[in-house]
């Protein structure tokens, strides 16, 4: 047996996870379907995720292959969604632009998502509340469809949240074809001690309605990512709106009172923080099969 081999069996016996048998094999694991049923109201009872998903010889039987059709088709429907121009002041918020000019350009200059385009910086110097704790941004980023969605529940909880944990919020913002790192400049002009920008997350398969939201201490242009903290999935599949909220509001506080963010930030003291929103484990969820395959068309 090998030194590393060794290690390993010790430190597994110490643990009590060594699982084998006295002859030393691994003891047997009863075999699963190789094959699922081509009804699509058979839902997996664990996770929404693809998994254990059967094949049919060497391929997936039809209706998985339909099925990643589908989400795909999802996913390219987000991306491709373009937020409407007064979609933010029809919900009272203050809307400006990056210096991205179409939906196209957008997509391929990410660069210019990251700037605000003159107009918008003039209207932002003069309207926005300036010197504040928390400035929050809602974007459309890679999913407008996310954005209409539940971004507004997001923005006005996180708000919230701030507002009770004695955090100063600034006017809340919100930008068409907006990239992460415009709340840098976002925060610079209004002086903010943290910028929160809240935006639509690339979508993945079957997900583009998924939320992120990127929290920086000290918003200047020139950060980078490893100045930020960031949270992902947030949807009703994953973690809900009102808990992100809540999360993310004590993440803003815990940066003001280190002076910091990103990478040095340092979250091992505050134990607090992971239960900041009273989440607890829930129900397993079922997947959404978005196409149905009948019983009498052959799969094979």
């Amino acid at each position: 047996m090998s030194t590393t081999s060794s290690l390993i069996a010790r430190l597994r016996k110490k643990l009590q996870l060594d699982n084998r048998t006295e002859d030393g094999k691994l003891p047997q694991i009863k075999a699963t379907e190789k094959s699922i049923p081509t009804n699509s109201k058979t839902e997996t009872e664990s996770t929404t995720a693809l998994v254990g998903i059967g094949h049919v010889g060497t391929r997936y039987a039809t209706n998985v292959v339909l099925q990643f059709q589908a989400e795909l088709a999802v996913a390219h429907a987000a991306v491709a969604t373009e937020l409407d121009d007064d979609w933010f002041e029809k919900n009272n918020i203050l809307a400006l632009r990056s210096r991205v000019t179409n939906h196209r350009e957008f997509l391929l200059r990410p660069d210019l998502g990251r700037r605000l385009n003159s107009e918008s910086l003039s209207v932002l110097q003069q309207k926005a509340k300036k010197n504040i704790d928390v400035q929050p941004i809602l974007a459309d980023g890679l999913s407008a469809v996310a954005t209409q969605g539940s971004g507004l529940v997001l923005l006005n909880s996180f708000i919230k949240e701030c507002e009770a944990l004695g955090l100063s919020v600034g006017t809340p913002v919100g930008v068409k074809f907006a990239r992460v790192w415009l709340e840098d400049e976002i925060g610079q002009t209004v002086n903010a001690r943290v910028a929160a920008i809240l935006l639509g997350e690339r979508p993945g398969l079957g997900t583009g309605d998924g939320l992120s939201a990127y929290l920086v201490h000290d918003p200047k242009i020139g950060n980078t990512d490893g100045n930020r903290n960031m949270m992902s999935n947030i949807h009703q599949r994953g973690t809900t709106p009102e808990h992100a909220a809540k999360r993310l509001a004590r993440l803003a506080q815990v940066m003001i009172q280190q002076g910091t963010s990103g990478v040095s930030l340092d979250l091992t003291k505050e134990k607090d923080l992971a239960e900041a929103s009273g989440y607890q484990y829930r129900e397993p969820q079922k997947r959404n099969w978005l196409v149905e395959v009948h019983n009498d068309i052959k799969t094979n």
